[in-house]
């Protein structure tokens, strides 16, 4: 009897340290810098230099073997600029968007290295009236990106280096000058568990 106590004692706390070592959840906050990529109609606006942006959020995984899911939510507060002709060069445009993303990477972990790449949905927070260049014609409220880059695990901290790209665009600008927001990401985040 004692023995089968001691074998389910072990059993249960072996499924516990599993379990702590398998689900993984904390905080996530970061800088990125954001570039304007600006299609079709680029005679007639042209993309602005990078800016620095934030965002802030939070983070889960979850491990199977060397493989994990790792799905996030986060506020990312994007600032980028153009070059509208109808201005003087030396006054570029801000082009500033608050947008919840969710992206959801599949990654590989080897050591503290991590390998990770998948799709992003943003959400649009600001409305069109917030934008006071007239040149932005439509806005989207919802698109569609993809995240790709490397992190490191060290003891409780992860640190990300991202590189995000929109799969649909995020904005129209006159006509037809369709706007996708490019980022390079940096994250640092923090275990709970």
């Amino acid at each position: 009897m004692k023995k089968i106590l001691l074998l389910s004692a072990l059993f249960f706390t072996g499924i516990t340290v599993s379990n702590a070592q398998i689900f993984t959840i904390g905080p996530k906050v970061g800088i990125s810098n954001t570039n304007l990529s600006i299609e079709e109609n680029v005679g007639q606006y042209e993309a602005g230099d990078a800016r620095y942006s934030y965002h802030a959020g939070v983070f889960a995984r979850i491990k199977i073997t060397g493989f994990y899911i790792q799905p996030e939510a986060y506020f990312n507060s994007v600032r980028g600029e153009y070059l509208d002709p109808n201005r003087p060069v030396s006054q570029p445009v801000s082009f500033n968007q608050n947008k919840i993303d969710m992206p959801v990477l599949f990654g590989w972990k080897f050591g503290p290295v991590r390998i990770n790449a998948g799709p992003v949905a943003s959400f649009n927070l600001d409305d069109l009236e917030d934008f006071e260049d007239a040149a932005v014609e439509d806005y989207k409220s919802a698109v569609f990106a993809y995240q790709a880059g490397v992190g490191l695990d060290i003891s409780k901290l992860i640190v990300d280096l991202r590189y995000e790209g929109n799969l649909s665009n995020q904005a129209t600008l006159g006509a037809d000058g369709n706007v996708k927001v490019n980022q390079i990401m940096l994250s640092v985040g923090y275990k709970l568990l």
